[in-house]
């Protein structure tokens, strides 16, 4: 199970607790008879200590992950941080509001609602989005927490991609072998000597970028070895190719 994955499964399991918070709020504010009140408080209490445990441990996973890949956030991951935060700062507000500043109780309800919200826009534009794009974890070809895991005790985060130009064969068999590869399987789609897209990109200075083109992910042997084994969109896969064949490609590659 990939970060990415396990964060979204915690995520959708969250909406649960966010929406009971909301009903038993509403419940609180004027939706029950008095006896009942304090039933709901108490629950609404613990659904919002159990919301704050998932969201502080996603947030750990997420903090983790940005520390191990040391990449710059997508416009999508910057909004999704801008709401998280957002929401951890309305949490502190409206607990300050109930238990120490009581002159500000009735507003505590709208900053309620306002979380709720915001918390279910959160996890539609995280794990909404993650799992409608790999089809729940089945096409990973988009998740870039592939190249690291979670390693015990600590839960710590570490890399196991991204090899880099080091892995590659340099030798001129090698690279006369992927030349020839490359002409029969992959030139009707890619042009190795420009950046002109024909059915795929054009393949010029390809591991001479920072990433792909189209998936995004680190431009490293070990990421095209991955996106050959699981490519993205429309193009097919060559999971068929032997090792010696990937290696020989990649050895052609890395000459554009």
């Amino acid at each position: 199970m990939t970060i990415f994955y396990l964060k979204s499964l915690l995520s959708l399991f969250l909406l649960l607790p966010v929406v009971y918070g909301m009903y038993s709020m509403f419940q609180v504010f004027g939706g029950s008879a008095a006896g009942d009140v304090g039933r709901f408080k108490r629950r609404h209490k613990v659904s919002g200590y159990l919301v704050l445990s998932i969201l502080l441990f996603i947030s750990y996973l997420c903090i983790g992950f940005a520390a191990a890949s040391k990449g710059e956030p997508s416009s999508r991951a910057v909004v999704h941080i801008v709401l998280a935060l957002t929401v951890l700062t309305l949490a502190v507000i409206k607990v300050l509001f109930i238990r120490r500043f009581r002159q500000f109780y009735a507003q505590a309800k709208t900053i309620g609602l306002v979380i709720g919200v915001m918390s279910i826009v959160l996890i539609s534009i995280s794990a909404g989005y993650y799992l409608i794009t790999t089809r729940f974890g089945r096409d990973l070809s988009v998740d870039k927490s592939v190249y690291y895991r979670l390693e015990r005790p600590f839960l710590t985060i570490v890399r196991t991609g991204g090899l880099g130009t080091s892995s590659i064969r340099t030798d001129s068999t090698s690279i006369g072998l992927g030349r020839t590869l490359f002409a029969a399987r992959c030139s009707a789609c890619h042009d190795p000597l420009s950046v002109r897209t024909i059915v795929g990109p054009g393949l010029k200075g390809l591991l001479k970028n920072l990433t792909l083109p189209k998936s995004g992910h680190p431009a490293t042997a070990e990421s095209i070895r991955f996106q050959l084994r699981q490519p993205l969109g429309s193009m097919p896969s060559f999971a068929y190719l032997t090792e010696d064949e990937m290696e020989d490609l990649i050895a052609y590659l890395n000459t554009l």
